[in-house]
């Protein structure tokens, strides 16, 4: 099967922050409906909720001035939510707008052989294989090539059929060795950005695996919000170690890194570390001008891959019209960001241009950043036409 290569900076960061304590939260909030509520209150706001209909409206006095179908913001047009599900045509669309392009090709279950020469005629190149239409990491085989392929393929397949797809259909495009960052964009303003990190120990000379990663999960069970996102110890597991020559007995050296699973994902043990001061400024452009370019869409989270998230260069995996930045809010390590706050407060102003209210001062920079990002889709959308 395909896996994350191990690299210096990969270890390098993985080291820096093992030996950063985990955050501690007051589980009173916990819970999307939780920080919203909160917040809310805060500046004055009230929610109504349609429970049957999963719909969170907000109220400024008796204006409406906004709302969520589940998480997606009210701004999002139904256009921009069609596009940004098909993970396909959303990369078409952003490389026809001049972001890096990690070529993928589209094979059905049937295509089985189209799609192993299509590996086979790129010999110098590692590809990811994704399933079209699972979310959660199931059915992703990272680091493919020509000799893992058939494993990596029929391993996908799998999940897609123990998931009941009908069609089995899998992505194949450009691996890109690195870091998954999630950024947070709120009405066209980033607010805030998260580094995920694939589940992994650290040894210390002295413990074996197994009682590693006891103790991470025995400090995750500390946070409500991770209780449910324990490091497995699963037939996954056991043949991933087997595959290295190790077992859950074997003692690693102090400081050795090992990675448990290829996947970043938070279910699956993965950590959450905010990096919204030290991210580059290049990879915040990056993620404001993909929201920027879709029309009828304002906010979201843009799912990247980088090599080095204090550079310039990262690559669009996925944008997610219902993004759920509870994430930022209780990050596993560093600084919680508040996306929900911010989400509210814009709404707010919002409103209050539009029936002409006098906003105060502390409004000033938002209202500057909210023309700012006008001015950016408004250049989007001629060059949209232009080419139409």
């Amino acid at each position: 099967m395909g896996r994350i290569l191990m690299n210096k900076l990969l270890e390098e960061v993985i080291l820096k922050y093992s030996k950063i304590n985990n955050n501690s939260y007051d589980d009173s909030k916990n819970v999307t409906s939780e920080f919203l509520d909160s917040y809310a209150r805060d500046i004055g706001l009230v929610i109504k909720r349609d429970r049957k209909l999963k719909l969170t409206n907000f109220y400024d006095g008796s204006r409406l001035i906004g709302s969520l179908k589940g998480l997606r913001v009210s701004t999002t047009s139904k256009e921009a939510f069609n596009l940004c599900r098909d993970k396909y045509k959303l990369e078409k669309f952003l490389n026809d707008q001049g972001f890096l392009s990690l070529n993928s090709k589209v094979f059905t279950v049937t295509e089985f052989k189209e799609a192993k020469e299509y590996v086979d005629s790129n010999p110098d190149s590692a590809f990811v294989l994704k399933p079209l239409s699972l979310a959660g990491g199931k059915g992703i085989e990272l680091n493919v090539t020509s000799e893992n392929f058939v494993n990596s393929w029929n391993a996908s397949i799998h999940a897609q059929r123990k998931s009941k797809v009908k069609n089995p259909t899998c992505i194949v495009q450009r691996f890109v060795s690195g870091f998954d960052v999630r950024v947070s964009v709120i009405e066209g303003q980033v607010s805030a950005v998260t580094l995920r990190l694939p589940a992994h120990v650290v040894g210390d000379g002295k413990s074996t695996i197994q009682e590693l990663i006891k103790e991470k999960n025995d400090e995750r069970i500390l946070i409500k919000y991770f209780q449910k996102k324990l490091i497995p110890i699963d037939k996954k597991l056991i043949t991933r170690l087997a595959s290295d020559n190790k077992s859950l007995d074997d003692i690693l050296k102090n400081n050795e890194v090992y990675l448990l699973s290829d996947i970043s994902n938070l279910t699956l043990g993965g950590e959450s570390i905010d990096i919204t001061d030290i991210v580059s400024d290049e990879i915040k452009e990056i993620a404001l001008n993909s929201i920027a370019s879709i029309p009828g869409f304002y906010s979201g989270g843009v799912d990247m891959m980088t090599e080095d998230f204090t550079k310039d260069e990262a690559f669009i995996i996925e944008i997610n019209t219902n993004a759920n930045h509870t994430m930022h809010h209780l990050p596993l390590k560093g600084s919680p960001k508040e996306p929900f706050k911010d989400l509210l407060k814009i709404l707010k102003l919002k409103g209050e241009i539009m029936n002409n209210i006098k906003i105060d001062n502390d409004s000033v920079v938002m209202l500057n950043n909210i023309y700012k990002f006008s001015l950016l889709k408004d250049r989007y959308s001629r060059k949209l036409l232009e080419k139409h």
